[in-house]
């Protein structure tokens, strides 16, 4: 081979994989739990008007009836200390955590969200929060792969820090922190609240990988398509050239 064909079959190379090389894929959203699996919540403490309550708390359940797509539907179940349901108790709502909507209403820091997101991924619905970290934490003497979001609400009334700790293999949320602090006269109050897992049969299995939904490539630019074209002409030209 001639150096002016090796150099051609240089330019083709490069241009063929700078085009079709690198595609970008786009973040899936797929639920992580099977019917059945559970979270169970408890060490419930409360600070401050408004969230006294949650001493009363002994338990909260959030059990797996039903996946379809996208869709979880979680009961709810629950009681205070001296054995009373909580209010909600025996309620289901469908969670779908490509959308980020519950019964159809988008809603933010729900009690799941997609499984094996990573940090910087966006969690649904659009435009809303995101993966502050993918971490490793130890829940109930398991290590546990966990994705961490941080959400910070300012107002004219009220500061509130949320710090949400989700379950990166199922989307499951594990524990869940709250400070609030009312810009209130003569001076500032603070309320707290927070509680994480007690029991779950989500650690207790491997959680099965969820059926891909297919995933789009997104290549970095379409330019690059008229780019390859032309090279292709030209070595084309040029071969011809050279054979006569």
């Amino acid at each position: 081979m001639s150096n002016s064909n090796r150099v051609i079959l240089f330019l083709l190379t490069i241009t063929l994989l700078a085009a079709f090389a690198t595609p970008v894929f786009a973040t899936t959203y797929n639920p992580g739990v099977t019917v059945g699996q559970y979270v169970k919540y408890g060490n419930f403490v409360g600070t401050g008007q408004g969230f006294e309550q949650f001493n009363d708390y002994d338990w909260l359940k959030l059990q797996v009836t039903n996946v379809s797509g996208t869709e979880v539907t979680l009961l709810s179940t629950g009681q205070f200390r001296n054995g009373t349901a909580i209010p909600g108790n025996d309620t289901t709502n469908i969670w779908d955590v490509a959308t980020g909507n519950q019964n159809g209403v988008p809603s933010t820091e729900g009690p799941i969200i997609a499984a094996n997101l990573n940090q910087g991924d966006p969690i649904p619905p659009p435009n809303t929060y995101s993966v502050n970290q993918t971490n490793t934490a130890l829940f109930l003497g398991v290590s546990r792969s966990v994705n961490v979001l941080d959400v910070d609400i300012f107002t004219e009334s009220y500061n509130t820090t949320l710090s949400y700790v989700y379950d990166r293999a199922s989307g499951m949320l594990l524990q869940s922190i709250s400070q609030t602090t009312t810009l209130a006269q003569p001076q500032p109050v603070k309320s707290t609240y927070a509680y994480t897992v007690i029991e779950t049969n989500i650690f207790g299995s491997p959680v099965p990988t969820p059926t891909p939904s297919p995933t789009v490539l997104e290549f970095p630019s379409l330019t690059i398509l008229p780019l390859v074209m032309i090279v292709l002409l030209t070595a084309s030209v040029f071969l011809r050239r050279k054979s006569r």
